[in-house]
């Protein structure tokens, strides 16, 4: 599947880190402050039209966003104009469980 290579590139864009496996996409950045949000949000929404144009919907019923650490900020993050639900885990002794989950989860 070329095309689902150009996705990494295209987030890449907006200071996103990728991990792509099968028809999974796992985003994920470190927020820090409103910016980092932004990125994040512009990063979902040039998601959706990468989607779009390759006729691959996002099961958003699958989406969410982890936050990780003792500090959260008010990402409303959103697809589509349905906000993801977050998910916190504010302690690390669920880091080690969680690991593989500490990323937002897209599916299609």
């Amino acid at each position: 599947m070329t095309y689902i290579n150009e996705l990494v590139s295209v987030l890449e864009q907006h200071n996103i880190k990728v991990k792509l496996f099968a028809d999974d996409v796992k985003m994920y950045v470190r927020i820090l402050d409103d910016l980092d949000v932004m990125s994040l949000q512009l990063a979902l929404d040039a998601l959706v039209q990468w989607s779009d144009a390759w006729q691959l919907p996002i099961s958003i019923n699958k989406c969410c966003v982890l936050n990780i650490g003792k500090v959260t900020y008010n990402t409303d993050a959103h697809i589509n104009g349905c906000t993801l639900p977050v998910v916190t885990v504010a302690t690390g002794r669920f880091l080690f469980c969680l690991y593989r989950e500490k990323y937002l989860h897209i599916s299609f």
